[in-house]
């Protein structure tokens, strides 16, 4: 019989899965959020598992951010490109005293920042046109969904995050996401919202969990593949 329970490893959740045929320690990253996911057989020690972990961690830690990163994202001084809702636009960068912002203009992401700048401040800039789209989609999408699982929360917040595309208190009822969902398609902050509504009724990542979630929304798989990298 599959066991499962979530222990804690450095500040991040892992699933322990313990497999009756289990004969190595297993880890891997899981998407959409980067999940950490260990399979071992039923008799392995917690020691023992947490010493292939720590082994593994700093790897672990590369995949789970990599699953935030855009597809071929890059901001430099000379332009570079990013994306907005899962599509691809080719950055300007404008350097000036005066107004400074991120804008989708004539199909390009238009960045002025002032002189001197830097890829952190660029960033800071293009993070901020991200903000503003996500708060307008958010106020559309999030009230589709609540009505969807029957779920609501009490506030959304927006936030960066490293390594995870939303998060929920379940005390709160609050609901964070990550402004990285922006770069993605809009059916991604759609399942990122259930998803994180369905953590209301089941505070772990189970397998009622998982079906409820896709219950909500029968084209997980496709926003997952997103979530993953896999632009359109």
């Amino acid at each position: 019989m599959i066991a499962k329970k979530e222990y804690i490893f450095e500040g991040v959740p892992v699933q322990v899965v313990r497999r009756p045929r289990m004969k190595n320690i297993r880890v891997k990253v899981v998407p959409p959020y980067g999940d950490v996911e260990l399979s071992c057989a039923p008799g392995v020690r917690n020691y023992e598992w947490s010493a292939v972990l720590r082994e593994a961690w700093q790897g672990i830690m590369a995949a789970r951010e990599r699953f935030l990163q855009g597809c071929g994202e890059r901001i430099a001084a000379d332009g570079g490109r990013c994306f907005l809702w899962g599509k691809a636009y080719e950055m300007k960068v404008v350097f000036t005293e005066h107004a400074h912002f991120a804008r989708l203009v004539d199909g390009h992401i238009v960045l002025a920042v002032p002189p001197g700048s830097g890829r952190e401040q660029m960033e800071d800039c293009l993070y901020e046109l991200y903000r503003r789209e996500l708060e307008r989609a958010v106020t559309e999408i999030f009230p589709k969904c609540e009505q969807i699982t029957g779920l609501s929360a009490k506030e959304v917040r927006l936030k960066r995050m490293k390594t995870r595309w939303g998060s929920c208190n379940i005390k709160e009822k609050r609901v964070w996401l990550s402004l990285n969902l922006a770069k993605k398609p809009p059916e991604c902050l759609a399942y990122v919202i259930i998803h994180e509504l369905v953590h209301l009724l089941e505070k772990n990542h189970t397998p009622k969990f998982h079906a409820l979630v896709a219950g909500f929304y029968p084209e997980w798989q496709q926003a997952e593949a997103w979530l993953r990298g896999e632009c359109r």
